[in-house]
Formats: structure tokens, C-alpha cells, sequence
């Protein structure tokens, strides 16, 4: 995302951000979640989480996916997928986060809608096993939730509805900012 708009964004108090840094949960499957969840409402999306640390639904995974079976509940060109029950649990515990902190700015938690999720790579600890080092991976996560007025919760709508719905909000907030 755009950092001017991001700051204009928050100004305006639009969007709700949480972001957490070094996580001890793999950066590849939640490169995975991540993608898996955004453009989805909020609500969705939690929903999704609790499924997949239930192991009702499965992650796709796209890109990390060596030796990774096929899943009979994914749709689409991606069959492969896995239930990172780890990462799932603190991406709910992320996505708990970011409604208590739109509902503290006074957003409406029922139109919140995802629009920017990322893994990054974290630092690298060195934890001592006995008598050798293991390096342990962290992982640095970021949500970004926005209050879309024109989202109907009661409507169902496709991934590819909510992205364009989304995209045309941003585009409109990118016609005000470059305006100024």
C-alpha cells in the first residue's frame, strides 16, 4: 500500500492497522494465510481461521507447496493446501486485535473489509539446545482493515466482488490525495 495514503487513510479514521512483529510461526505458511484472507470481511475471515484450526478447511498454498497434497474442499486452479494450525491461531488472535482497535476509532466492525495482509521475514534468533545452536525463524505480520460504506453484510459477494469494491474505494481516495 501506498504510505501517503495510509496516512491519509488513518487521519481520516477510516482504518484499523495492527501489526505484529517477530511471531515464532513460519513465515511461508503465513505468506499463505495472509493471502488467503484478504479481501474478506472481518467477520469471514475469523470465521475462516477458526475452520482451519478445526481442520474443516484448508489453506491453498500457491508458492511454498513442495510435497503438499490435494484437498478435496479447495476450489479453484489451486488444489494443494495445508492446515497451518499454528499460524491460524495467531492470525485470530491478530484479526481479535485490529476489531478492538477499529471499534476503540469507531468503525463499524460489520463493514470492516481486509485489504492488505503480509508476512515478512523477522529476525533470526539463536536458541541453544544443548550442546548446539538452532537458528529459530520469527516472522513479522500486518493487517489493514477498511470501513467500506457501500458493503452490504447481509449481500453475499464473491473474492473477485469485494477486491473490485475495494479497489474502487482506494481509487477514489487516490483522486482526493492526488487532488490536494
Amino acid at each position: 500500500m501506498d504510505a501517503k495514503l495510509l496516512e491519509e487513510l488513518k487521519s481520516a479514521k477510516k482504518i484499523a492497522v495492527v501489526r505484529a512483529w517477530n511471531l515464532p510461526i513460519s513465515r511461508k505458511n503465513s505468506v499463505h494465510v495472509a493471502r488467503a484472507i484478504k479481501y474478506l470481511p472481518l467477520e469471514k475471515a475469523k470465521r475462516y481461521l477458526e475452520d482451519v484450526i478445526a481442520k474443516k478447511r484448508s489453506v491453498p498454498f500457491f508458492r511454498y507447496k513442495r510435497d503438499v497434497p490435494h484437498r478435496k474442499d479447495l476450489d479453484g486452479p489451486m488444489k494443494a493446501g495445508r492446515y497451518p494450525e499454528k499460524v491460524a491461531k495467531y492470525f485470530l488472535r491478530l484479526l481479535n486485535s485490529l476489531e478492538k482497535n477499529a471499534q476503540y476509532l469507531g468503525l463499524n466492525t460489520n463493514k470492516l473489509i481486509i485489504i492488505h495482509a503480509a508476512a515478512h521475514k523477522g529476525t533470526t534468533v539463536w536458541g541453544r539446545i544443548r550442546m548446539r545452536s538452532v537458528r529459530r525463524k520469527r516472522t513479522h505480520v500486518e493487517i489493514v482493515a477498511m470501513e467500506i460504506e457501500q458493503y452490504d453484510p447481509e449481500k453475499r459477494y464473491s473474492r473477485k466482488a469485494l477486491k473490485r469494491l475495494v479497489e474502487d474505494v482506494l481509487k477514489e481516495w487516490y483522486q482526493k490525495l492526488s487532488a490536494k
